[in-house]
């Protein structure tokens, strides 16, 4: 055999060595490598074989040239179809199997407490209502002095708050924001605020020691106790229905004379047409303002008169909706909020 031939034979031989090898490599490291075994400029195995070319007859070298390019063209080409093999593997693993059923998508909503107060907030609004915020850490003066709640007194005891530093601490109700409306702007007055309060209540089914709370105020000459009384009636319409009825209880409160506790009775109607009417349950509690809260705010007493009342949108949230617990609004259960979102989970 001419030496031609046997460089010709050494090449092919090469070059099935190499797509055997190729058959076996799992990655494209392993790939790599084998081009550099056989194809690196220095170490690979077919350059080293055309290295001999010197030694040949120059009437040869042509043959073996022409052998030696298409040896290594073919390998080449094997070797970036095993690379394009191993990647469209890959993304075949990663892609989404696609004959799986589909699954549902989560459909987040409204907190039940939160579509309450803006339920609330709604009604009030169309009554002429404007919303009003103040700061959550407040001082003993706006939550209870000027709410004419000295700080020896049992009322101030009932909502010993959380304290920050000095005479600051986290407010207990949004009455404050009444007292800075007052301070900054002349009656008529129309209020409505919402924001978290804190206490140190016990955390059961109905307290939490952080809770929604929305307050109103009205200021203005000659309001009375009929303005009063009408106002929280037609909040209850048009909460509950046209046939919602209201009950004032007398009670007790420092910033309010006379107060009230506020009860609802409503007539629910039931999937058969039949109506009833539910036991009376509390809602809010409210009176006319004390002349000393007018006084202390600096709005003359004996020009302006007024009404203010509070209530809890989680409370209310338990009426609307028929649970029996306050605490599950706080536990982020999605199984129980998802009720809440219109059409539940798809």
């Amino acid at each position: 055999m001419s030496d031609a031939a046997s460089l010709v034979e050494q090449l092919e031989s090469l070059a099935r060595e190499a797509v055997d090898a190729l058959e076996s490599a799992a990655d494209s490291e392993s790939i790599e490598a084998i081009r550099i075994r056989f194809l690196g400029r220095k170490e690979g195995r077919i350059s080293g074989v055309l290295r001999g070319l010197g030694g040949l007859d120059p009437a040869d070298r042509p043959q073996v040239g022409a052998a030696a390019n298409r040896v290594k063209g073919q390998l080449e080409a094997r070797l970036d179809e095993r690379l394009e093999a191993l990647a469209g593997a890959a993304d075949q693993e990663s892609a989404p199997d696609l004959t799986l059923p589909g699954r549902g998508s989560w459909e987040g909503g409204r907190h039940p407490v939160t579509r309450v107060m803006d339920e609330i907030w709604d009604v009030f609004r169309a009554m002429g209502f404007s919303r009003a915020r103040g700061p959550e850490a407040e001082t003993e003066w706006y939550n209870f002095q000027a709410l004419n709640t000295p700080l020896d007194h049992p009322a101030a005891d009932e909502q010993d708050t959380l304290y920050l530093e000095d005479s600051v601490l986290l407010r207990s109700h949004t009455s404050p924001v009444q007292i800075r409306t007052l301070e900054q702007h002349e009656p008529p007055i129309r209020i409505l605020a919402p924001g978290w309060v804190y206490r140190r209540d016990t955390y059961d089914a109905t307290h939490t020691p952080a809770f929604l709370q929305v307050e109103g105020l009205v200021v203005d000459e000659g309001i009375t106790f009929v303005d009063f009384k009408a106002t929280l009636a037609e909040f209850a319409r048009r909460m509950w229905g046209a046939g919602t009825r209201i009950r004032l209880r007398p009670s007790f409160f420092p910033f309010t004379e006379p107060s009230a506790e506020v009860d609802v009775k409503r007539v629910i109607t039931r999937d058969d047409g039949s109506t009833h009417e539910t036991d009376w349950i509390e809602i809010m509690g409210a009176g006319m303002v004390d002349p000393a809260v007018l006084d202390a705010a600096g709005v003359d007493s004996e020009r302006y008169t007024g009404f203010a009342f509070g209530m809890g949108p989680g409370r209310i949230a338990m009426v609307k909706y028929g649970v029996d617990d306050l605490r599950t609004f706080f536990e982020n259960d999605v199984r129980f909020l998802q009720q809440f979102v219109p059409g539940g989970t798809r």
